[in-house]
């Protein structure tokens, strides 16, 4: 189960976790110690520090936790970290969020004491220990309701675009030149939008663009203007290792953006995506490859230039 570390690196915006912290058994709702501590975990009760690249550092450090619970206490504004559970004779039995702790009444509670429809939010700000003026912000909401505690994150700043470092700018060169840079930062800024068809949408284009790039650079005489055609006329330019993927790759980029739900674009992204990478990659390394040659000629014929003189 996920921490509170994981939460903010890892964890897209509006994802969710359930946690089934009261098993309702007969009219009488139980305990369930074990996924109470997980709940708690997740939460960060007990946890004073996590540790994630920041991005002005250029560095991965602890950063500092601190939280703040807003609207805890019977839906109102309120600083308090406490969240009623169940009602009884002599007090409600209650959460403290902060702690992981329950106090009052305490369970097994009575299915018709309990309350239903509470929500909180934490609000985290994590600081550097580098340098304390760096700050992060993350946002949750805590719902309880059947005795499932709901936890969403509902906001963070900076994204984790920004915190994961995205290096857009490494085949920048590769991009320019068949027009795709854009489309490549919003192919990963859609997705991490949860806007999935959307990010398979600019693959495409990508895989498009590259595709009629080739066709042009290397004059290639076309039977028809079918992509299939395209495709078979120029994967001899691609990496080895993909190219005979390519067909299915277009035919999933195109499917997905018609067929797929956004669950399995999403599962999807990362792997399709990765292929075109590996082709940046390969055309990246081999100009680097062709650039270091040239280098390393030029300095030959300087080293035999030296030779020839000193033999004269």
């Amino acid at each position: 189960m996920c921490n509170l570390n994981n939460m903010f690196n890892n964890n897209s915006l509006y994802s969710k976790e359930v946690f089934k912290v009261f098993k309702l058994k007969g009219e009488i709702y139980e305990l369930d110690k074990q996924e109470f501590s997980n709940f708690k975990n997740y939460i960060g009760c007990e946890q004073d520090k996590i540790v994630t690249f920041c991005h002005k550092c250029k560095k991965e450090f602890p950063f500092e936790v601190n939280k703040r619970y807003l609207n805890f206490y019977q839906g109102y504004f309120h600083a308090s970290s406490n969240m009623p559970l169940s009602k009884g004779y002599n007090g409600d039995g209650i959460l403290d969020i902060e702690s992981g702790s329950i106090f009052g009444l305490m369970p097994p509670y009575s299915k018709d004491k309990f309350y239903e429809n509470q929500i909180g939010y934490i609000e985290y700000s994590f600081t550097c220990k580098n340098d304390s003026s760096h700050v992060y912000l993350m946002f949750i909401s805590v719902e309880f309701n059947n005795g499932e505690f709901t936890v969403r994150k509902v906001g963070q700043n900076p994204s984790m675009l920004t915190v994961k470092g995205f290096d857009f700018d490494k085949y920048k060169k590769q991009l320019d030149r068949i027009n795709a840079y854009e489309d490549y930062k919003k192919a990963d800024l859609s997705n991490a939008d949860h806007f999935y068809v959307g990010a398979h949408a600019y693959l495409r284009r990508i895989f498009e663009k590259l595709i009629n790039w080739y066709v042009d650079e290397y004059n290639v005489k076309l039977s028809d203007d079918r992509m299939k055609t395209k495709i078979d006329s120029v994967k001899q330019y691609f990496d080895p290792r993909i190219n005979k993927l390519l067909k299915n790759l277009y035919s999933i980029l195109s499917v997905s953006i018609h067929e797929l739900d956004e669950d399995e674009s999403k599962d999807y992204y990362s792997y399709l995506k990765a292929i075109i990478d590996m082709q940046l990659e390969y055309e990246y390394t081999e100009e680097e490859k062709a650039k270091q040659s040239s280098q390393l000629s030029a300095v030959i014929g300087k080293i035999e230039s030296s030779l020839k003189k000193k033999k004269k």
